[in-house]
């Protein structure tokens, strides 16, 4: 993580699970963003073993004025404030991946098509049926 992304560092970390912290700015607004990665599975919060959760500490995101929910995100029982990004489907990413060469990368795109979103109203990122485009 640190040579791909020396603005990330790692905010908690022992033998099960890491959380790395940084800042990403896809257009106009930097975010502060938490990439959670566990061995183990922990039900109550909602972790999912060898499956990396993502959250937007700051600025907190939120929905169109009236229109409610953000697209593609999943709840999150311990901060609802803070959703999860929904940022691959099934078998896009798989343990023998590295975090920093696609789920930052993925988050990026993600919050590029959040702002656009904001902007719009529109979702052009993709998401549940359709597929990733190659990089």
């Amino acid at each position: 993580m640190r040579s791909r992304h020396p603005g990330f560092g790692v905010v908690s970390a022992c033998h099960l699970m890491v959380i790395w912290e940084g800042a990403l700015r896809p257009f106009m607004k930097y975010y502060s963003v938490q990439i959670l990665y566990s061995l183990v599975s922990l039900d109550v919060a909602g972790i999912i073993r060898r499956t990396p959760h993502v959250e937007v500490v700051q600025p907190l995101l939120h929905g169109q004025p009236g229109s409610g929910d953000i697209p593609h995100i999943f709840r999150n029982r311990q901060n609802p404030e803070r959703p999860r990004l929904c940022l691959y489907l099934g078998t896009e990413w798989t343990p023998d991946m590295a975090i920093a060469a696609t789920i930052v990368p993925w988050t990026v795109e993600w919050l590029a098509c959040y702002e656009g979103w904001l902007a719009t109203n529109q979702w052009t990122g993709g998401g549940h049926g359709t597929e990733r485009m190659p990089g």
